[in-house]
C-alpha cells in the first residue's frame, strides 16, 4: 500500500522527507484492515496531516471527529485550541472551526497572542472567527431580549404565542421633535438585522386644516441585492411623555412583507391635536420606540 510494505518488525521501509519514520508507521497501521489503533491526543495532529497528504478520507474524518469532541468536552489549552483552529481552517473544517472560534471567544485577545502564534495572516483569520462568533451572540441575545418585549403588555395589547425559528430582532429608541408649522420629516439612525438597514421615520403631513403624524418603519437593502423581501413583525410604541400618568400607544404590524422593489413602509398615523391633547407630543416632541423581529430574507419570484 502506497509502495511500501510492512517489515515483520512494524517499522515502514521509506521514510518520508519532512515526517518521521514512525509517524508513518503508525498512520499505516491505522488504516490497515481490522486495525485496532484509536485516535488519541498522543497521534491526532501527526496523522491528520498524513491522512490528508494521501486522501485517506476515513481517517481524516476520525482526526476532525476526534478534534471536535476533545474540544468540546476535554480542558484543552489555549495552544492547543489554536492550534485547532489552524487546522481545521487549513483542512476546510468549518464545523470545528466554530468550536474554536467559540472557545476562543471566552479568551482574551492577548492571552491568545501569548501563547506563541505570530503568523498575522493567522491572526486575521482567528480574530474575524471570534468578532463573527460574538456578532452571532449578540444577534441571538438582541432577539431574544426583542421577543420579551414584544410578548409583554407594552400597552393593552399583546402579540400571540408564537415560535420564532430563522427570525432575528431589534429595538430601536427614536426621539425627536418636528415643527408643526411644515410638513417635516425625521428618520432615526439605521439598525442592520440580515444585512438590511431598518429605521424609523417620523413626519408631519398636512391635510387640509388637519395636521397628521406617521410613524413607520422602513427597510432599506443592499444595492446589489435583487427581488429581496422579508417578513417582519412589530410593534410601534408612541412614549407618554406628559406630566400627567398615561399609557403608552401601541401599534401592531403583524407578518408584513419588507419588499426592496415596493417603495412603502408601515406604521401608524394619527392626529397631531388628539396626541397633543394626550400628551404624547409635547413641546413639539415626541419619544418612539419600535420592536421587531425580521425574518430571514427571500428571493421573490419574478
Amino acid at each position: 500500500m502506497f509502495g511500501t510494505n510492512f517489515k515483520e518488525s512494524g517499522e515502514t521501509e521509506i521514510p518520508l522527507p519532512g515526517k518521521k519514520p514512525e509517524d508513518f508507521n503508525e498512520f499505516l497501521k491505522m488504516i490497515y484492515p481490522n486495525t485496532k489503533m484509536k485516535i488519541c491526543a498522543d497521534n491526532v495532529y501527526k496523522l491528520l496531516p498524513l491522512a490528508d497528504e494521501y486522501d485517506v478520507k476515513s481517517v481524516v474524518k476520525k482526526c476532525r471527529r476526534y478534534l471536535s469532541f476533545h474540544l468540546k468536552n476535554d480542558q484543552a489549552s489555549t495552544e492547543e485550541i489554536v492550534l485547532c483552529h489552524s487546522l481545521a481552517t487549513r483542512y476546510k473544517f468549518q464545523g470545528l472551526r466554530d468550536v474554536c472560534a467559540s472557545r476562543l471567544s471566552d479568551i482574551g485577545l492577548k492571552e491568545i497572542q501569548s501563547s506563541g502564534l505570530d503568523d498575522t495572516e493567522t491572526l486575521l483569520e482567528l480574530h474575524r472567527d471570534i468578532l463573527k462568533k460574538q456578532g452571532e451572540l449578540l444577534d441571538s441575545t438582541r432577539t431574544e431580549l426583542t421577543e420579551m418585549y414584544m410578548k409583554s403588555d407594552l400597552s393593552l395589547e399583546t402579540v400571540s404565542e408564537r415560535n420564532f425559528p430563522f427570525w432575528k430582532g431589534a429595538i430601536i429608541k427614536f426621539k425627536t421633535c418636528l415643527d408643526l408649522s411644515i410638513e417635516d420629516r425625521k428618520i432615526s439612525s439605521p439598525v442592520s438585522v440580515w444585512n438590511i438597514n431598518f429605521a424609523v421615520i417620523t413626519k408631519i403631513t398636512k391635510r387640509g386644516h388637519v395636521d397628521y403624524l406617521s410613524v413607520l418603519l422602513t427597510a432599506t437593502y443592499p444595492e446589489e441585492k435583487d427581488n429581496l423581501a422579508c417578513i417582519v413583525d412589530a410593534k410601534l410604541q408612541l412614549r407618554h411623555i406628559g406630566t400627567n400618568v398615561g399609557p403608552h400607544h401601541c401599534f401592531s404590524i403583524r407578518e408584513k412583507e419588507f419588499s426592496k422593489e415596493l417603495k412603502f413602509s408601515h406604521g401608524f398615523r394619527r392626529r397631531v391635536l388628539d396626541l397633543i391633547a394626550d400628551e404624547y407630543f409635547v413641546d413639539e416632541k415626541i419619544d418612539t420606540v419600535i420592536y421587531f423581529v425580521a425574518r430571514k430574507p427571500f428571493v421573490k419570484n419574478q
